[in-house]
């Protein structure tokens, strides 16, 4: 029997022929889940037409009610297109009532009118997401190879009422399967939940717009190192309660109190709260870019957010963890330059003992010519403090990244916010106009050596507390996204995480995780 290479898992030739069978064939995956992740960030879909965009802006400014402050930045999640979102509650479609609009298949599905004059429209949409994974060493312990087929399914309807009232509903289903998968948890496993299902009231005030939304909802506002509906796993975090904003053309606000969807297995025996609360307020302002968009835009967002769990585990420590988290971002891009930097303080108290921690992450790049097609060269630097999780008294000083996207230092979880630093140098082109391709070279340290490294669940790697080093793991990471057309996109990943002496000297060892994801939307 031949042994398998476990220092260099790329050595093993069977091994190699399953991965190479997951980067090519991920359409195969696809069918074989029809019927029947981890933080990917929201797959590049192709861009409306420049006359669809013409349509929109006209649309917009008959619509007396549109928020007046800067799209990208409006609290309502990242665009993947001029008129996709990731967050398919932000979307409006109303601009297809203008004939000038360029429809395609889906459109009789995006725009119906309800009424004589279209003022009662309803839209609908749709995802199927399913993606093919292998790890050759899940969690950087297990000897066993881990083959995992995820699949979602959401669908969602957008009733609008005038311009000031809408309702949105959305279903969401996700299955797992293969070999030495992930446990079936909820996030994973779940044959239908209610996503979102909220109402929405807007007015004009003082020569803005107010929004209250009230029910079920995704939730992307803030900076993705605390705050992401989580994209990876196939139900995303969905919210419960209210939240209301104010926006004008260079300031907005909001307020919003949340308790999160507390999923189950089964069919629609979701729960609302699961201990957890979150509450808070966040405020942007627009520094410059209003008068020419052109040359870019700089933001200023300061937030705070109160966050509660009644009952949060953090290695040995458990109990109440009661978070004050405040700071600000200062993001944006002017010319060729882009970048994203956000200083965060947490105070509170956990199980008892009072809290005391930061976290900083910075992430800039340049463009090495004019146009989108130009490359980019970067990088992005990281820290959240640690300490005292291992201690038996004293202050804490582990950071709680609450809500945040996993994907910021890896696609599998390799690394977490807590107890970490680290620097990446980043690349990243586009070699046709609907092809982009990124990598990534990140070496992580912990800056308490009496402390755990965790990975991206918050989870310790068991025994790092007792071995001396800072040296967590280096991770190479390759990325590319294909948007064939408004409707499919097809992604690849690769990740190499080459284990440190921390996690080395207790016990664990180098991974590759290889995945596919084929997406279908209308």
């Amino acid at each position: 029997m031949t042994k398998r290479n476990r220092t260099h898992p790329l050595r093993d030739r069977s091994l190699s022929a399953v991965l190479m069978f997951g980067l090519t064939v991920p359409g195969c995956a696809f069918a074989a889940t029809a019927g029947g992740e981890q933080e990917a960030a929201a797959q590049p879909i192709a861009e409306a037409t420049p006359l669809n965009a013409k349509a929109a802006a006209a649309s917009s400014a008959r619509d007396p009610l549109k928020s007046p402050y800067p799209a990208q930045a409006d609290g309502q999640g990242p665009r993947t297109g001029p008129n996709y979102t990731m967050l398919r509650g932000a979307e409006d479609w109303r601009f297809l009532a203008s004939p000038k609009a360029k429809r395609d298949w889906a459109s009789p599905l995006k725009y119906i009118p309800l009424d004589g004059d279209g003022d009662i429209s309803l839209s609908l949409n749709g995802d199927q997401r399913t993606s093919v994974s292998v790890s050759t060493r899940p969690l950087l312990s297990d000897s066993t190879d881990r083959i995992e087929v995820l699949s979602r399914t959401t669908l969602g309807a957008d009733l609008r009422i005038g311009p000031a009232v809408r309702v949105y509903g959305e279903l969401a289903s996700g299955h797992i399967f293969g070999k030495n998968e992930t446990r079936h948890l909820a996030n994973f496993e779940n044959d239908l939940v209610v996503q979102q299902l909220f109402a929405e009231v807007r007015a004009p005030v003082a020569s803005g717009v107010a929004r209250v939304t009230v029910g079920r909802q995704e939730f992307f506002d803030g900076p993705r190192f605390i705050i992401s509906p989580r994209d990876n796993p196939n139900i995303r975090v969905s919210m419960n309660g209210a939240r209301l904003s104010m926006d004008w053309k260079r300031f907005r606000f909001s307020a919003f109190y949340f308790e999160p969807t507390d999923p189950g297995n089964g069919f629609l025996d979701d729960g609302i709260g699961n201990g957890e609360t979150l509450t808070g307020a966040y405020g942007s302002f627009l520094l410059a870019g209003e008068g020419d968009a052109g040359k870019g835009r700089i933001f200023f967002d300061p937030f705070y957010y109160h966050f509660e769990d009644t009952e949060r585990k953090l290695g040995p420590i458990s109990g109440k963890d009661r978070r004050e988290t405040y700071g600000a971002r200062l993001w944006g891009s002017r010319g060729n330059l882009s970048f994203d930097w956000t200083a965060i303080k947490q105070d509170g108290r956990f199980a008892g003992r009072r809290v005391d921690a930061w976290a900083v992450s910075t992430n800039q790049s340049v463009a090495l010519g004019s146009g989108k097609s130009a490359p980019r060269l970067g990088f992005h630097a990281d820290y959240a403090s640690g300490g005292g999780t291992y201690d038996a008294a004293g202050k804490v000083g582990s950071f709680n990244f609450l809500y945040n996207a996993t994907v910021i230092f890896s696609d599998d979880n390799f690394v977490g916010a807590i107890n970490t630093m680290g620097i990446a140098p980043t690349i990243s082109f586009s070699p046709t106009r609907k092809l982009q391709v990124g990598a990534e070279w990140g070496s992580y340290w912990r800056p308490n050596e009496n402390d755990a490294a965790y990975r991206g669940n918050a989870q310790a790697y068991a025994g790092t507390q007792n071995v001396a080093g800072r040296h967590v793991a280096n991770i190479a990471r390759l990325k590319a996204n294909w948007s064939l057309n408004p409707h499919v996109a097809l992604a690849g990943m690769v990740n190499y995480a080459d284990a440190g002496k921390v996690l080395r000297r207790a016990g664990y060892g180098d991974n590759l995780f290889v995945k596919t994801m084929l997406t279908l939307r209308f």
